[in-house]
């Protein structure tokens, strides 16, 4: 059978909700879902994705199954298999997690067909705790439609949005051109793009809303971390050369604007360590050297800041970290203080020689009062060398540690990466506030502290730094 369009899903433990959820809204597709070809890539599933997708497929002569053996670890992979398997002359792509709109098929179809393009792109919106939001203000165009030959005739056409769900393609072109997902963790990136850059036509419907996407926001608390960062800031490091030979520098500014956009907004979302970002502000500032010598700005005032303090500081960047802390706690400054008094986790880290670690931590559970009294066992612990008391995690604070006494007696202390320190309190502009704690250990078998913490919003941060 002809088939009019193939829609392309990677699959990956997806047994409990893909039929009722995602497949639901293809078979609703005002298209008629008869002249849909979906392609469900399944990428070596743990659960029982294999049998709900055969299942399903033995009800729809229109759906096609393929297993893969080996798990890919991204879409990438999935994605390119299922370009080779369609059989339509124009494919789709959609998340296993989203939706489309009923008519969204239907549309892109009949403008794709009935035109000399490669690709024409819709809009989507961002759906969380059941609230829907725009993603993209397309306010470059008045109408609803715009048509260009190619990317040259209209350069804002490269801040349409690097996500594939919502456009249809030519599949001819995609082949033709070897247009294929990169296997890394931003794989939609160099498949736009070269996408954008070599068609020969490409039409933006402005008001369409093709895909619900669900906001992930769970799952990305867990991927964003000190190496997700990094391959990411590697291959725009690598884009950017890529760019710098394929692109006409005109169109620079435009380009990047949106993927720096997507870098911050990335950047800023995780609780790194003071040493990670330092590691990380070192291919950041290689990044941003390249970006400035090429005349790129920010728009945003605060990232046009923290752009240049990246370029001209030096490691370990403290003036960049601090400033990173600040427009993070700004983007986040009422997030925290409605939990102002739940729980917090101190931490006591024991070096037995190998340098504190994971694995030789005691944590301590408190809820901010007036004094709060931390006593922590170390009567099974032998042979310490030095120990390290980290008050809190996730938060600029100010921190008094009234004494820190053990069983042996006083132990003194002192900050090690305080702010500012004097007789009243330890301010700490750091998520990662810590204090050394030193004395001879030989019998010690546990140690108190009592200290007061105050959590800092970005207004007190603001003041703080303007009286220093």
């Amino acid at each position: 059978m002809s088939y009019k369009v193939s829609v392309i899903i990677p699959v990956y433990n997806a047994a409990e909700f893909i039929v009722e959820k995602t497949l639901k809204s293809i078979e609703n597709q005002t298209l008629g879902f008869e002249n849909i070809e979906v392609i469900l890539v399944n990428d070596s599933s743990t659960d029982d994705t294999e049998i709900v997708l055969n299942e399903y497929a033995n009800l729809h002569n229109n759906v096609r199954p393929i297993h893969l053996r080996e798990n890919n670890g991204a879409p990438a992979e999935p994605r390119n298999i299922g370009i080779s398997y369609a059989s339509a002359d124009y494919v789709m792509f959609l998340d296993q997690d989203d939706v489309y709109r009923p008519n969204a098929c239907e549309v892109l179809y009949n403008k794709i067909s009935s035109e000399s393009v490669d690709i024409v792109c819709g809009n989507h919106v961002l759906v969380s705790n059941d609230n829907f939001i725009i993603a993209n203000s397309f306010d470059f165009i008045s109408g609803n439609e715009i048509k260009i030959d190619t990317i040259y005739d209209n350069p804002n056409f490269l801040d349409i949005g690097f996500v594939v769900w919502s456009k249809i393609f030519k599949k001819d072109f995609l082949i033709k051109n070897n247009i294929k997902f990169q296997g890394n963790i931003l794989e939609e990136l160099y498949f736009i793009t070269r996408s954008l850059l070599l068609s020969n036509g490409i039409i933006l419907l402005k008001d369409l809303i093709v895909v619900e996407y669900n906001v992930r926001g769970e799952s990305l608390s867990h991927q964003i971390d000190y190496n997700y960062l990094n391959e990411t800031i590697d291959i725009y490091l690598d884009y950017y050369k890529y760019i710098k030979d394929n692109l006409d520098m005109d169109c620079f500014q435009i380009l990047f604007k949106g993927r720096m956009r997507q870098l911050l907004s990335v950047l800023f979302y995780p609780n790194i360590f003071f040493d990670e970002l330092s590691l990380i502000f070192v291919k950041l500032q290689k990044l941003f050297v390249n970006l400035e010598s090429n005349n790129f700005y920010f728009d945003d005032f605060l990232n046009q800041i923290f752009f240049k303090t990246i370029i001209n500081d030096n490691f370990p960047f403290e003036d960049s970290i601090l400033l990173y802390g600040l427009i993070k706690s700004k983007n986040h400054k009422n997030a925290h203080f409605e939990n102002l008094y739940l729980t917090q986790v101190a931490k006591l880290y024991v070096d037995l020689g190998e340098g504190f670690n994971e694995k030789n931590v005691i944590s301590q559970e408190f809820k901010i009062s007036d004094d709060i009294v931390l006593k922590f066992d170390l009567s099974n612990i032998k042979n310490i060398k030095r120990l390290r008391f980290d008050p809190n995690f996730g938060f600029f604070i100010k921190c008094k540690i009234d004494k820190i006494v053990s069983n042996k007696g006083k132990l003194n202390f002192k900050p090690i990466n305080s702010f500012n320190s004097d007789f009243l309190a330890d301010i700490f502009l750091t998520i990662d506030p810590q204090y050394i704690i030193e004395s001879n250990f030989d019998e010690i078998e546990f140690i108190k502290i009592k200290f007061k913490l105050e959590l800092l919003n970005f207004g007190m941060t603001e003041n703080i730094i303007k009286e220093l």
